[in-house]
């Protein structure tokens, strides 16, 4: 018995070591990552500063108009224009709703706050989704503008257009172009 106990304690033992081993490389591994330093874009080389991970919020009249998340931004020379990669806003409106604006890249004037995005843009709240390729956001006056072709939809409507003006304050659409559309079929309840 007394062999039995000793072999149950040297394999104990062995596995006790081959775990603190393995939690010493793991540790190490994951210190190693978290000091790597991201890469940065092409455009970088000409920003004055290069940020990873930039989260911006705005304000007018002491209210959050929107909060910005993106994947990384150059701020280029003198200051007034940040060039945004993956950028994420969230519109805040008066009623307590919020709008959702994704792109795949985008430009803020930091002194005025208007915007300009671009590449699989969609824009949508709880009831509708707008997709198109390039918008500008006008902070002042608090108005998405496309001048490239949308597509809204929601479940109750689809809609097409060569342009869109949507006033976040008044929660107001206008369509220009050639306007198509479509009514969905409610479920009778």
């Amino acid at each position: 018995m007394t062999d039995r106990k000793r072999a149950l304690k040297l394999a104990m033992t062995i596995l006790v070591l081959l775990g603190l081993v393995a939690l010493a490389v793991l540790f190490l591994q994951l210190r190693q990552r978290q000091q790597t330093p991201l890469p940065l874009p092409d455009i970088a080389k000409d920003a004055v500063m290069s940020l990873a991970r930039l989260h911006q919020t705005a304000t007018k009249d002491g209210k959050v108009q929107w909060e910005m998340d993106a994947e990384s931004a150059q701020l280029e020379e003198g200051g007034t224009r940040m060039i945004l990669n993956s950028p994420s806003v969230v519109f805040y409106m008066d009623d307590g709703g919020k709008v959702l604006l994704t792109a795949e890249k985008g430009m803020l004037n930091t002194r005025s706050n208007n915007m300009q995005v671009s590449g699989n843009v969609q824009v949508h709240n709880d009831r509708y989704k707008l997709k198109t390729e390039s918008l500008a956001y006008d902070h002042e006056n608090r108005i998405l503008k496309s001048t490239t072709p949308v597509v809204i939809s929601s479940r109750q409507f689809d809609l097409q257009a060569d342009q869109m003006t949507y006033d976040l304050d008044r929660n107001q659409a206008s369509f220009d172009g050639r306007v198509k559309g479509r009514l969905n079929e409610r479920p009778v309840i």
